[in-house]
This record gives C-alpha cells, sequence and structure tokens, in this order.
C-alpha cells in the first residue's frame, strides 16, 4: 500500500489488554496453538466512511468518534497465555505461521462485520514477509524511517515470484509498541500477540499514535489508509476481493527497542510465478 504514514506508540506498561479463543491451524502448515481472536468495528464506523477518506481524505467527526471508541474498547484478553520467552527477530517457522494466523483472525474479523471475504494465510506470503524482513536488517532500515523500503520490497517481491515494478503494494507497516517493560527484542508470545493487537487496532481506527491516556485526544487519529487496505475499503471497485497474508518482524543492528512489524498481503494479480511464490 502506497503511503508514508508510520505507526509507532510509546504505550504505558497498562495501555493494553487482549482476547482469544483456543483454535487449531489446517492446511499443511506446522501445527501450533493459536488463538482465535476478534476487533469490533462501532456504529459510525461504515465502509462508505473509509472509502471516503481514501478517496477524498476528509473524514467526518462520526468516523473519529468511532474510531476513538474501537480504540478504547477493542481490549486484547490472553485467554490461554503463552509465556513461552522469544526473540522477535529469530522467530521459529512455527511460530510465525502462530503469528500470522493469530493477525488474520483480527483483520478477517473486522472485514467480516463489512461484508468482506477473509483473507488467507499462504506460506509463500510468509516467505515473502522474511524476505522483506531481511531487507530492511540488511539495510538498516525499520519503520521508524520516513516512508517503506520500497527497494528491499521491490527485490523481496522479485525473489518471490511478484510484480516487483509496481511500489510499494504489499506492506502495512507499524513498529512494536516500546515500554518500560518491553524495550529490546524479546518478549512472550503473549506479549507479542498483545502488541500485534494494538498495532491492528491503530491501523483500523485512524492510525492512532500514542497512550492509552490519549485515545480521546482527536488530533491522535490522522489516517485510515492501513484501514482501506485491510478492509478491502479503498476504492468501490479496483480492491482485491482476497489476498495471500504473512507476518514477520525486524529489528535494527544499532537499537534492539524498535522492532519494525511487517505485514505483507499478496492479491493473486500481483503473482507472476505461482511455482517461485509457493516456495
Amino acid at each position: 500500500m502506497k503511503r508514508t504514514v508510520k505507526l509507532l506508540s510509546i504505550i504505558s506498561t497498562t495501555a493494553i489488554l487482549v482476547s482469544g479463543v483456543i483454535t487449531t491451524l489446517n492446511n499443511n502448515e506446522t501445527p501450533s496453538t493459536a488463538q482465535a481472536a476478534s476487533i469490533t468495528l462501532p456504529a459510525g464506523y461504515t465502509k462508505n466512511a473509509v472509502i471516503k477518506w481514501n478517496q477524498t481524505r476528509r473524514v467526518s467527526k462520526t468516523l473519529i468518534n468511532a474510531s476513538k471508541k474501537g480504540m478504547k474498547e477493542n481490549n486484547y484478553s490472553d485467554a490461554g497465555s503463552d509465556n513461552t520467552l522469544v526473540n522477535v527477530t529469530k522467530l521459529s517457522h512455527s511460530q510465525k505461521v502462530e503469528l500470522s494466523r493469530y493477525a488474520l483472525s483480527l483483520i478477517n474479523s473486522a472485514r467480516h462485520q463489512l461484508g468482506k471475504k477473509s483473507w488467507t494465510y499462504k506460506s509463500g506470503a510468509l516467505h515473502f514477509a522474511d524476505r522483506v524482513a531481511n531487507q530492511y536488517y540488511s539495510h538498516n532500515k525499520s519503520c521508524w524511517d520516513a516512508d517503506h523500503y520500497v527497494p528491499g520490497i521491490e527485490r523481496a517481491a522479485k525473489a518471490s515470484g511478484l510484480n516487483s515494478r509496481i511500489g510499494q503494494v504489499y506492506e502495512d507497516e507499524a513498529g512494536l509498541p516500546i515500554s518500560s517493560e518491553y524495550h529490546t527484542n524479546m518478549r512472550t508470545m503473549s506479549a507479542l500477540k498483545n502488541q500485534i493487537y494494538f498495532n491492528i487496532k491503530q491501523m483500523l481506527f485512524g492510525g492512532f499514535s500514542g497512550s492509552d491516556s490519549q485515545m480521546n485526544d482527536s488530533s491522535r487519529y490522522t489516517e485510515w489508509e492501513h484501514a482501506g487496505d485491510l478492509l478491502g475499503c479503498r476504492t468501490r471497485s479496483y480492491d482485491a476481493k482476497t489476498k495471500y497474508f504473512g507476518i514477520s518482524f525486524s529489528g535494527l543492528k544499532s537499537d534492539q527497542s524498535k522492532i519494525s512489524v511487517h505485514m505483507m498481503g499478496v492479491a493473486k494479480r500481483y503473482i507472476q510465478n505461482y511455482k517461485k511464490f509457493s516456495h
């Protein structure tokens, strides 16, 4: 998705708490325990309102107020705490599959409320996300920069059998929240899901940037371009009906507190080599 907005936040240690139930994985991927969680879109948060912003950059008070409500009322609740301590930039394949599916459960819960088809997990999308994360790390780039690292995304797209000549149409990027408790690349799996939940809330609800005490500040809600991409609400006709999805993470060599989250959505029309994409 073409944009310059970055989703960064410094949150207090009490800013986020998350909810979900245990679900099982299918397909031929490595099995693991994952949580299916949801985000509720408040009244006033409509498909037409998000499309209008993406087409005109004009926002109504109704959408801002709905986004405030969405940030405040959607809270993470861990039904099955996983205290496995992980290095976010060195996750196992099964952990990345689990987190990809967890993020998808949030995205799809919101999509379904607007009558949209589910996005689906695909191993090729996860490999693409890993390649993008490696490009960011190798070239010392992060979501704290002014824009996406487009050359790296294009190289990763080419290696994944995707169209690499269309610029940045794949990535929704955020930064893991930094707090006094979480300021390195180490977290428990539950804490990591907690922070992914917060990142996706940010993306859906106005690109909110700030602490939990600032959620009533209208000036903190500035963009719904992430929402337009995740929900298929950028236009009335051109958005892909569904996408393949995978998530990965990258750090900075000089600063372990800054972890970028790479959420990669791949529309079928951009796959040029299915065999390459599937490996």
